[in-house]
């Protein structure tokens, strides 16, 4: 899909703004009553409280940083749920995990134990990644547990880029990496290495013959046949919400057996978590057990029954209903002319007659929503029981997959009638679909083609982004990402690339990263800044200041991308001035606090200079932090005498900035007057 022609708007470079290779212009910035830009409230995305409703504009920043009304915190607390193993989680696989094997299982725990590394094989959905995070948790209870990913579209797949210490036990997952090259291999072999020297554990997650292939090497190791069985599950994770003897009594009613026969371990939890959830809310004590699960198994019956039960009532001749379930499911909380607009639509895409032969034929819509489960209410309409929308989608998923590229494409320009709001919510959707299915295709029409258009896009970001670190996605998707960066042309979808970069990378900035950094090599002058707001953006979120500036100066190390050398020199400019608060850039203090590798700020310093005049700002502003503090053997002052000894050109903006500043603030500096003698004098002994 992604080597696919564009469209005319695409082929144009435009998309469709009517301006050559320009993004969407974004709603205009937020004003004081004077009409003069409103002072920012924050430099960094992650603490905008305030700046909502608004997008970034390649060509020209107005002010603070601009979001789009869904792009800021609250997305990326939801990326971080998304991408980390809280200590909640990590508790849920305790107290519900169910080994097949647990004589194998405690074998491989021991044997994690003792070396350190470990490898668990099987297919997907067997319980690979529960069986790495119960085990490292019983080898180092207490110890903060992470997901690592790799990186297919770099040559060492990213392995190089992780770190590892003792305070965290790791899991990485090696399926997508089924042909590794030399370079890869030899990756992973130091990553290993790198793991024993650190004392840090670390499991490997790999298909069923990748540990012949590669990881043969490694001793600690568990092969899983198949999942757990779903019964055990339940009785395991209700026991532990609602006691041994009520799991056992469950157990005891056919219906119960019915539903968990031949079932996955998570719809297994998902009974005893319905269960739970229902005897909390409402159930008093001593009711009627029977009564009881009754209820739940209710709420909980498998939608897709239900769904086929429907599908079947309606003919060739009421083929129309399957039309207006497929668009309500699609384009719920929309307005009931745009929901009867896009039936109509779809009908006739489809060849199906339409609901309505004339204007005033039929029962009405509201008597056909009815039928099918959905309502009407303040002119929106909805499905009467919550989560409708999703059963509807999963069935047409599920029994209809021929129909899937054109509902997609369809979508895609339906959703532009909705309201904002209820763009991010159909984004959502798809994003959930997806997650369910383990099926990145959905998320791959929200890049390509809600990605190519100035309404959906901005919609779509939050979703691809959140797509790009999720356990069941995030390979995928960011392969997809991946292919549109290093794709020849520039179009809408690199600004949505570019934006689900600043937003994932926040959580994951590596390879993020080596994404914007394919965008930066081939976008015109006028996306410079939407890049470098990108680059700041991610460099705002603790801890990633080290990796961004490790990057940035990589990319001016080599003259011959000209452009991408002067952008990330630019983007250093703004990293280095960002202020931590009113007075001290947050990079300084960083330094400060030894909290980044001093010779690494140096080097940024460096390559920021490659800017020209751009570099003299962040200059005085740690200049001005300087005099403040009064700290002349302040590791700040250290970075700088660093920086400007040896390399000419910087030594010389240096001096001529220091005496600048001196003129302008009409007084003598000693912590200046130092830092000027340390250059000089390292000048004279060359």
């Amino acid at each position: 899909m992604a080597d696919d022609a564009p469209p005319p708007d695409e082929a144009r470079g435009d998309g469709g703004s009517g301006e050559t290779g320009r993004p969407p212009d974004p709603p205009r910035p937020q004003t004081d009553h004077d009409g003069k830009d409103a002072p920012r409230q924050s430099r960094w995305g992650n603490r905008i409280g305030e700046n909502r409703g608004q997008a970034v504009n390649a060509g020209r920043i107005d002010g603070g940083v601009h979001y789009h009304e869904y792009i800021g915190e609250g997305t990326t607390r939801r990326l971080r749920q998304a991408a980390r193993l809280s200590p909640e989680r990590v508790g849920e696989v305790r107290a519900t995990f169910c080994p097949p094997d647990e004589g194998k299982h405690a074998a491989f725990q021991s044997e994690l134990r003792f070396h350190g590394v470990g490898v668990i094989t099987g297919k997907p959905g067997t319980g690979r990644a529960f069986s790495a995070v119960h085990a490292l948790d019983g080898v180092r209870p207490g110890t903060s547990i992470e997901e690592l990913t790799i990186d297919t579209g770099e040559k060492d797949a990213g392995i190089s880029l992780i770190s590892l210490d003792s305070d965290h036990s790791r899991f990485l997952d090696l399926t997508s990496l089924t042909r590794p090259t030399t370079t890869q291999l030899v990756a992973l072999r130091s990553l290993v290495e790198d793991a024993r020297d650190a004392r840090a554990l670390l499991v490997l997650i790999a298909g069923t013959g990748q540990r012949q292939e590669f990881l043969a090497e490694y001793q600690a190791w568990l092969h899983i046949d198949a999942p757990a069985s779903a019964v055990d599950v339940f009785r395991r994770a209700m026991g532990q919400r609602c006691g041994p003897d009520t799991a056992d009594r469950w157990l005891r009613y056919p219906e119960v057996r019915d539903v968990l026969e031949g079932a996955e371990p998570s719809r297994a939890l998902r009974l005893a978590q319905e269960a739970d959830r229902s005897r909390r809310h409402g159930r008093m004590p001593g009711e009627d057990e029977a009564v009881w699960i009754k209820e739940v198994l209710d709420s909980f019956a498998d939608a897709t029954e239900e769904m086929a039960r429907w599908f079947n009532r309606h003919d060739a001749e009421t083929e129309c209903s399957r039309v207006l379930m497929a668009t309500v499911a699609l384009l719920e909380g929309g307005h009931r002319e745009v929901i009867t607009r896009h039936a109509d639509r779809l009908a006739r895409e489809w060849h199906i007659p339409p609901l309505w032969r004339t204007p005033i034929s039929g029962e009405g819509l509201t008597a056909h929503l009815w039928e099918l489960g959905a309502h009407v209410i303040e002119d929106r309409v909805h499905f009467n029981r919550r989560g409708g929308a999703d059963d509807a989608l999963d069935y047409l998923w599920r029994e209809h997959p021929g129909a899937r590229e054109h509902i997609q494409e369809w979508a895609s320009t339906a959703v532009t009638d909705l309201d904002s709001p209820q763009r991010a919510v159909a984004a959502q959707r798809w994003l959930r679909l997806a997650r369910r299915h383990r099926d990145a295709a959905p998320v791959r029409a929200l890049i390509e083609r809600w990605g190519r258009s100035g309404t959906g896009m901005w919609e779509a970001v939050p979703a691809i982004a959140e797509a790009a670190v999720t356990p069941e996605l995030g390979t995928q998707v960011r392969s997809v990402l991946y292919q549109v960066a290093r794709g020849a042309g520039v179009t809408l979808r690199d600004r949505t690339v570019l934006e689900a970069c600043r937003v994932y990378g926040r959580v994951q900035p590596s390879t993020a990263l080596t994404r914007i950094r394919h965008i930066a090599e081939k976008v015109p002058t006028h996306w410079d800044q939407a890049v470098i707001r990108a680059l700041e953006d991610i460099a705002g979120e603790t801890p990633n200041d080290s990796v961004v500036l490790e990057e940035l100066v990589s990319w001016t190390e080599r003259p011959e991308r000209g452009r991408r050398s002067f952008v990330a020199a630019l983007a250093l400019c703004r990293i280095l001035d960002a202020r931590e608060d009113d007075t001290t850039p947050r990079v300084m203090a960083e330094v400060n606090r030894r909290e980044i590798d001093r010779d690494l700020v140096a080097v940024a310093w460096r390559a920021a200079s490659r800017s020209g005049s751009k570099v003299g700002k962040p200059l005085w502003s740690w200049f001005d932090a300087l005099e403040a503090g009064g700290g002349g053997h302040s590791g700040a002052f250290d970075v700088l005498r660093r920086a400007g000894s040896g390399h000419e050109a910087l030594s010389r903006t240096l001096t001529r900035s220091i005496g600048r500043w001196k003129h302008a603030h009409a007084r003598r500096s000693p912590v200046l007057d130092d830092l000027a003698h340390c250059l000089s004098t390292h000048e004279e002994k060359r």
